[in-house]
């Protein structure tokens, strides 16, 4: 079996919620803190990348930081790692198949959330700052690229994060469809890069690059900072549950019910996963 049907993914994600829901506090931060890490790699290389570009190539430079970006969520798919972007699909469709509460769900947002920005937050700081990756021919490019996204207005944070990760759910979606290595990779790859040539924002990737701009002596608020990240938290949330897991769910209802596959067979394809 090459790949798997919508309603199959649907299936094996509602299991999945279940599992992370149940997840240990101290589990969380951890795969939380590598996720966050991860994301943080793959917008490094777009900043080395961009940063080193001439500006007569233009929006090329993005389009090429873009191609090393999707990295972060490839590493998550293949290494694991709970990343609150795709929690927000995930257990929403856990919650719709009555796998668990609406205060799980909220309660596992919030705290993979706060592992995700820490994760994001520590690898500004030791390689962004402390190696000096985003700091001097770098430093200009790190605060442009943060000013460029503490200056949307809250209704456009809220907006592009919606965008954001509808694209982020569908790359998750559209990679555990597929059932080898490279189906997975370009299944990861196009929605994403597509996000970073768009500009929408991520949360997890805004907790990165905020904390390296600051460090890289950029001056912003520390209450523009805080209502960036919860704006777009916002945004990803919609995006990621009422903009891509309702719809997805319910187009699907109808396939589900003619499905031959088995929930052994569905926990099967989870184990190796």
């Amino acid at each position: 079996m090459n790949s798997l049907k919508a309603n199959q993914v649907i299936e094996m994600f509602s299991l999945k919620a279940k599992t992370k829901s149940q997840l240990g506090l101290g589990e969380l931060l951890l795969l939380g803190m590598m996720a966050g890490a991860f994301i943080a790699i793959g917008y490094l290389a777009f900043v080395r990348v961009a940063g080193t570009v001439p500006k007569s190539w233009g929006s090329f430079s993005t389009f090429l930081g873009a191609c090393l970006f999707p990295i972060g969520l490839i590493a998550i798919t293949f290494l694991g790692g709970e990343l609150v972007t795709g929690n927000m699909m995930i257990l929403t469709f856990g919650f719709l198949k009555k796998q668990l509460t609406l205060v799980a769900v909220i309660k596992n947002w919030v705290l993979v959330l706060l592992a995700n920005c820490l994760g994001g937050a520590l690898f500004g700081l030791l390689f962004g700052h402390l190696v000096g990756l985003t700091e001097g021919d770098f430093a200009a490019k790190t605060i442009a690229i943060a000013t460029a996204k503490l200056a949307d207005s809250p209704s456009a944070m809220i907006i592009s994060g919606v965008g954001c990760n509808i694209l982020v759910g569908m790359a998750i979606f559209l990679a555990a469809m597929s059932q080898d290595f490279f189906g997975k990779v370009i299944g990861v790859w196009f929605p994403i890069m597509i996000f970073v040539v768009c500009g929408f924002q991520h949360v997890v990737a805004n907790a990165f690059i905020l904390t390296a701009a600051v460090l890289a002596g950029g001056h912003f608020s520390a209450s523009a900072l805080v209502l960036n990240i919860l704006l777009v938290f916002i945004g990803n949330a919609i995006g990621g549950a009422l903009g891509l897991a309702v719809p997805v769910y319910y187009a699907n209802r109808e396939s589900a019910v003619v499905s031959t596959t088995s929930p052994e067979s569905i926990k099967q394809v989870i184990a190796n996963e």
